[in-house]
């Protein structure tokens, strides 16, 4: 329809192009014209709009062509437009940039020029490729660009088809060399993985699910094995290609492990397990790993059949490790170091030194780090430190003490090695043995004491010591014994036996063949006989002899004394509650007599034929110990007709004469004794927790060994934290010196009382006493013992006693200072109403006499002049003697007014006084007003009497809480260390101001005045 439009269009605007001729136009009717007009606008409105359309087109061609433009430019991959003769003519910037070239350098060069030359032949066939074909061509050429290295380019090459024109060539290649670079990577890959598929120690096989119609798995079909499986299965993969585990493997299906393989499959995680699997009659382990692989799984399988029979073999050996571990009476330990704790222990520790777990409050290593003797807290606490250098395989070894809860010390040896370390090489992890040497170290302490007396017998006893050599030379002479043999230790080393006495060889051959000897020798010394009595063992270590000699010459005098001693020992055994008893070699008494047996009820040899190990069960563990010979030693309690009886048993068994000696003690006195002591501990101990007083002793190193109850509250510290602590290190440090100085007074026999507690804060006194242990001077102290009493409430008694002793002083002062001051007032009264009256008097009739009546003599009348003046003095002397005794500005205006008066009328040319007088604005206390006025009167007197001051400074200041007198002159002072320095008048005021409850301080030297400040509180 738009073409059939246009059409006519066309056919209209042909016409019009031919010009309408005048004639043609005047023959037109108005109507034709008209039409021809509007038809014209029509073709005008059609233009406009088709111009409109075509500048869209334009404007869309534009934005088209630069969206090509950059397509073309950004793409990924280099476009080039090549001539028939490879010249670059076009490219774009992607292009430009994987040559390394501007796209505007980069037109009309040869694009061979940027083919590496091992290339150059391919990109010659690549070419005529493409010009003899019209589809594109491929290939992979070796690169390179201007700047760079070598790149690896898919490139493809086009011919554009443009008809009359030379051919040209579109090129795309694409920079491919890191895809190379991975494709050779992942080949290398796939060969590694071939060769670790088929040189893995562990069985791979690869199955595919096989599914039924309902996308249910219902079997796996084998995709891949490698050898190790083939030869596990004894088969191969061509035989299993194409086959399913139902068919090769049906024990898969039923043994559950096909349920396992479903679930991987199906919900892609993995399962890891071992299987159990038995081909004939061999059992095999295996370790499996299924992992999802598309719709199939990776089954890994290792063998861990021996693994398993020596992780078998591990658990019996861990089980039978861990029962040694709790069976052996040490203590076994793993400690980790990073966490300060113990994370194995074959026994409990704390349980072992008596803790429950009551006792423990947080982690037991919190405990047991508290028990340390402070001497050896160090070589445990510092291990780590002390392990890091520990070479492998060898052992630290720490001897500590560590405290039990009764109190005592527990000697402990730690043996430890390094069991794990870091990636620096420190010690993280210590195992350990602990082992509980306190009675190896009693016995040790015993063996040395038992050594000692041995060297003590051999030193001061007849005895001689032989060691023997398989061939009879002697190694080792030695004793007191040597002597009478006319020979010094060690003097027959080297020789023979046979030299000293060959009457012995035969004795001594026996020895060394393995048997003992018991025999006396005979020497001839220097005329006398002398007889050893010979004890030889043999020797299983050395293949040698030891034996000793006594020196029995003078037994053998003693012989004819047998028969008296042993009715002596006779007489012993039935007279003292004593038992002697002979077995037989199985255990049954051949004889048992004595005084002992009465208290049981038993008679003489009533016991003979009965058997020990019958009546004393408790034995029979023993037995051994005492068929070798090892003597025996216990006590036993027997219980007849409602009483006990305790005997303290001695036995030893002779194998070689398979007879044993039992010897026993009545020691029941003895035992209820120490019965009746243990009470009377627990009794005292008791008695101390529970004293008023604190209590507490210590040793000679100032260690603390008792600490009661009242002490923990004295001293704020624990009784557990005490015991075993110096006292000394209780104290602060700036006063431990003195305290250890009077310890050591203490222990050197003095006692000690003091009255109190260095640097205790507390508002209690108490009365210490230190005294040495034992009291006695000739013992040596080998500690002390301290009594605290509180004294606090005598001491506030006997304050309130001195408090009302002052307070009854005071009063009785009071009384006596207002009968002092009456006095004064009487007297003073008296001097001014009688005496001065009476001076006066006579005074007037003197002046009377001398007016009335002319004197002839002039010696009389200057002699009545003189009297007139004495008479004068003696008022003026009488008044001043009045007002001191009682002055009357005092009790009229008070102390202030009363001393500015004083001040004044004791001020002269020669003797200046200066008075300031603070507060008293209050209500006045006369006696209290009194006493200080007297107070510096008299030292105004001392001043200007004694100390020849001319000028004096009197202060004195009413605080409210305290009054303050002070007094300064500048005389010639006086020397304070004298003792005879005070006189009356400071003797005097000493008291008046101990009487007021005040002090008094006197600040003077020779030629340097004199400054007295007392204070007096209110």
């Amino acid at each position: 329809m738009r073409d059939q439009h246009i059409a006519k269009l066309r056919e209209k605007a042909e016409k019009l192009l031919r010009l309408v001729t005048v004639e043609e136009a005047a023959g037109m009717s108005a109507e034709e014209v008209r039409v021809m007009i509007q038809e014209l606008q029509i073709y005008q409105i059609e233009l406009e709009m088709q111009n409109r359309q075509l500048e869209q087109t334009a404007t869309e061609l534009e934005l088209s062509r630069r969206q090509y433009e950059e397509l073309y430019d950004s793409a990924p991959a280099g476009y080039f437009t090549l001539d028939q003769n490879g010249v670059i003519v076009e490219a774009n910037l992607t292009g430009a940039s994987l040559l390394g070239v501007t796209r505007l350098n980069l037109l009309e060069r040869r694009f061979s020029q940027f083919v590496h030359q091992e290339s150059s032949h391919d990109f010659y066939n690549l070419f005529l490729r493409a010009k003899e074909k019209t589809v594109s061509q491929r290939a992979e050429i070796q690169m390179v660009p201007q700047q760079g290295t070598r790149i690896c380019a898919q490139v493809e090459l086009l011919q554009i088809q443009k008809q009359e024109t030379p051919p040209l060539f579109r090129l795309v290649f694409l920079d491919i060399t890191e895809r190379k670079k991975t494709d050779e990577a992942l080949k290398k890959h796939e060969q590694l993985l071939s060769s670790i598929i088929e040189s893995s120690i562990n069985g791979i096989q690869v199955f595919k699910a096989v599914r039924n119609s309902k996308g249910e798995i219902i079997d796996f079909e084998w995709l891949l094995m490698n050898h190790v499986a083939e030869t596990f299965m004894n088969t191969s993969y061509e035989a299993l290609r194409h086959t399913t585990l139902a068919q090769e493997a049906p024990e898969e299906i039923t043994s559950g492990r096909f349920v396992r393989y479903v679930q991987v499959v199906e919900q892609g995680q993995p399962q890891t397990f071992t299987a159990h699997i038995k081909k004939g009659t061999k059992e095999y382990w295996l370790n499996l790993v299924a992992v999802k692989m598309e719709d199939g799984f990776v089954l890994t399988s290792e063998d861990v059949t021996e693994q398993h029979q020596v992780h078998e073999q591990l658990k019996e050996s861990q089980h039978l490790m861990k029962t040694m571990a709790e069976a052996m009476p040490d203590f076994l330990y793993v400690e980790d170091l990073q966490l300060g704790r113990n994370i194995y222990n074959n026994r409990n520790f704390l349980a072992f030194l008596g803790y429950t777990p009551a006792d423990i409050k947080g982690h037991p290593r919190e405990l047991l780090d508290t028990l340390y003797h402070p001497e050896d807290a160090s070589l445990l606490l510092n291990r780590k430190s002390r392990c890091a250098n520990l070479p492998e395989g060898e052992y630290l070894q720490t001897h500590t003490r560590i405290k039990a809860k009764d109190g005592s010390w527990r000697n402990i040896l730690f043996r430890d090695t390094v069991f794990k370390r870091d990636a620096h090489g420190q010690p993280t992890q210590l195992v350990g043995v602990a082992m509980d040497i306190t009675e190896r170290l009693r016995n040790t302490q015993e063996l040395l004491r038992k050594q000692a007396t041995i060297n003590g017998l051999l030193n001061n006893l007849p005895i001689i010591l032989w060691r023997i050599s398989p061939t009879g030379i002697i190694e080792e002479a030695t004793g007191l014994g040597l002597k009478s043999l006319g020979h010094q230790d060690q003097d027959l080393v080297g020789k023979h036996m046979s030299a000293l006495n060959q009457g012995v060889m035969p004795h001594i051959q026996n020895v060394l063949t393995g048997g003992k000897a018991t025999f006396v020798g005979e020497l001839e010394v220097e005329g006398q006989k002398v007889y050893k009595q010979n004890f030889f063992l043999h020797d299983p270590l050395t293949g040698g002899a030891i034996g000793f000699c006594l020196d029995v010459t003078e037994q053998k005098k003693a012989e004819a004394e047998a028969s008296w001693r042993n009715y002596i020992l006779d007489q012993l055994i039935q007279k003292l509650p004593m038992v002697l008893a002979i077995l037989d070699h199985q255990g049954n008494y051949v004889e048992a007599r004595g005084e002992g047996l009465r208290r049981l009820g038993i008679a003489d040899n009533e016991l003979v034929g009965q058997n020990l190990f019958t009546l004393f069960p408790e034995l029979t563990d023993m037995v051994d110990e005492i068929k070798a010979g090892k003597p025996i030693n216990f006590i036993k309690r027997i219980d007849h007709q409602g009483k006990h009886t305790h005997f303290q048993n001695f036995g030893l068994f002779d194998p070689a004469q398979e007879f044993g000696i039992a010897f026993a003690i009545d020691i029941t006195e003895l035992i209820d004794a120490q019965e009746e002591v243990k009470q009377e501990k627990e009794f005292s101990e008791n008695l101390l927790e529970n004293s008023i007083d604190g209590i507490l002793s210590f040793d000679h190193q100032f260690r603390i060994t008792a600490w009661n109850k009242t002490m923990e509250q004295i001293m704020s510290v624990k009784k557990e934290q005490a015991l075993g602590t110096s006292l000394v290190h209780l104290f602060p440090k700036q006063v431990q010196a003195l305290v250890r100085l009077s310890l050591k007074k203490v222990l050197q026999g003095n006692r000690l009382t003091v009255h109190e507690i260095p640097h205790l804060h507390t508002s209690k006194n108490y009365e210490i006493n230190l005294l040495p242990f034992p009291p006695s001077p000739e013992q040596k102290v080998t500690g002390a013992l301290g009594i605290i009493h509180d004294i606090t409430l005598e001491r506030q008694r006997q304050h309130a006693d001195v408090k009302s002793q002052l307070h009854q002083q005071k009063l009785v002062m009071n009384a006596v200072l207002s009968a002092q001051e009456e006095e004064r007032k009487r007297i003073a009264e008296g001097l001014h109403n009688s005496l001065a009256q009476l001076l006066y008097a006579a005074k007037l009739n003197l002046e009377d006499l001398i007016l009335r009546k002319p004197i002839a003599e002039p010696d009389a009348g200057v002699t009545l002049q003189r009297i007139n003046m004495f008479l004068e003095d003696a008022i003026k002397e009488t008044r001043t003697l009045a007002h001191e005794l009682i002055p009357k500005a005092l009790q009229d205006f008070g102390l202030k007014v009363a001393l500015k008066d004083l001040s004044r009328r004791l001020s002269t040319d020669q003797f200046n006084v200066q008075c300031i007088v603070t507060g008293f604005n209050g209500p006045a206390d006369s006696l209290l007003e009194t006493a200080l006025f007297r107070i510096v009167q008299e030292l105004l007197n001392n001043s200007m009497k004694h100390a020849l001051a001319t000028e004096v400074v009197v202060q004195v200041v009413d605080k409210g809480t305290q009054i303050m007198v002070r007094v300064e002159d500048n005389g010639i002072g006086m020397d304070t260390s004298n003792p005879s320095f005070k006189g009356m008048g400071l003797a005097t005021i000493q008291n008046r101001v101990k009487h007021l409850q005040g002090t008094m301080d006197i600040s003077s030297a020779p030629g340097e005045g004199t400054v007295v400040t007392i204070t007096l509180g209110k």
